[in-house]
């Protein structure tokens, strides 16, 4: 059946929908509303501001993209903000208690990122555990571990903040940070590769559908491996850097305030990333992240209460999950469905 006539272009379009275009933009409707608001709030469009914005990404973004590369692979990564913790913890521990320099000390940040990385990956292909069983696991083992290695004490350097302040430090007339321009690289390369490498697109067909990935002779486990080794890179790199910047280092990032795991999560969300996997992108998760921080820093300013920032991203993660699900509900019931079938039984009826 030809969809070129008339009618098969309204169909067309109607099958598109207002819902895919809000799914396609919502997270610039998000950014928008926000610095709509930031008119209200006092100071928000002053560079120290924006820079501070900026600067707040960074280790959400990080994660974010982690967590995102492993949901559009169809998985779930729960270890993604203990990754960074141990990231946080070992890039102290090695350059304040082993007296190491500040690259070493990264790279063996790095080294154990990539190493539960690829743990992960080998229980969930090998040993076919559930990714969500196996990640949630690995982040009690991880939490455990920095407790003991830490001492359950803070980890800090107080006299030392040269390379933190070449990291914090704003470039030129630019809003931005040197850590900033660090976590963009990564998004970059990371969506350059998927989007135009075999490997990518192989992520993207291992996660919509794994059965036809393995008929086409995909080598799902090898990919699955590189994925979690991957997210466990980013992990640990976003973690470092948060620690350098903060001159410290806590077992228990996150646990006192905002999750970075949810942060991460709402983020992977709101961007479009499907929870089914095989749809998804690093780019809109960091502008989720993004949105989620000006939110944050317009309803501080607003109100001056933390809390408001826990509520607000509790109903943006609620409302695209809610949307999601009649999205999802809706596109199940348009699978198979022919354009004018009717009118096309009629004919051979006639």
């Amino acid at each position: 059946m030809n969809n070129e006539t008339p009618a098969g272009k309204r169909f067309a379009v109607s099958g598109r929908g207002i819902g895919r275009t809000i799914n396609d933009y919502r997270f610039y409707v998000l950014i928008a509303l926000m610095l709509f608001l930031g008119i209200f709030a006092r100071n928000f469009f002053t560079a120290f501001n924006i820079k501070g914005i900026f600067d707040s990404t960074v280790l959400y973004a990080m994660i974010g993209l982690g967590f995102t590369i492993c949901m559009i692979a169809g998985h779930m990564d729960l270890s993604v903000g203990a990754m960074a913790n141990m990231g946080a913890v070992l890039v102290m521990g090695m350059h304040t208690l082993s007296k190491m320099g500040w690259f070493p000390s990264i790279a063996i940040a790095v080294a154990a990122g990539l190493i539960v990385g690829f743990l992960n990956g080998i229980l969930i292909c090998k040993a076919k555990i559930h990714s969500f069983i196996t990640t949630l696991g690995m982040q009690f083992v991880l939490r455990g571990a920095m407790y003991i290695y830490c001492g359950g004490a803070e980890i800090g350097d107080k006299g030392d903040y040269g390379f933190a302040d070449i990291l914090n430090m704003r470039l030129g007339f630019l809003p931005l940070s040197p850590k900033v321009i660090v976590v963009l690289f990564f998004v970059i390369i990371v969506a350059v590769l998927m989007r135009n490498t075999r490997w990518g697109r192989n992520i993207y067909l291992i996660g919509g559908n794994y059965e036809t990935a393995w008929l086409a002779g995909i080598k799902s486990d090898a990919i699955t491996v590189s994925v979690f080794m991957l997210s466990g890179l980013s992990c640990a790199v976003g973690g470092a850097i948060f620690a350098i910047c903060q001159s410290s280092a806590l077992p228990n990032l996150g646990e006192k305030g905002i999750s970075p795991l949810l942060v991460a999560l709402a983020a992977t969300i709101i961007g479009g990333t499907a929870t089914t996997g095989g749809r998804g992108s690093v780019w809109n998760t960091y502008a989720s992240v993004l949105a989620l921080m000006v939110m944050s820093n317009v309803l501080t300013s607003l109100s001056g209460k933390y809390e408001v920032q826990i509520l607000s991203n509790g109903l943006v993660l609620a409302a695209c999950v809610f949307y999601e699900t009649i999205a999802n509900y809706y596109r199940s019931k348009r699978i198979g469905a022919r354009a004018l079938l009717l009118e096309e039984l009629a004919r051979k009826s006639g």
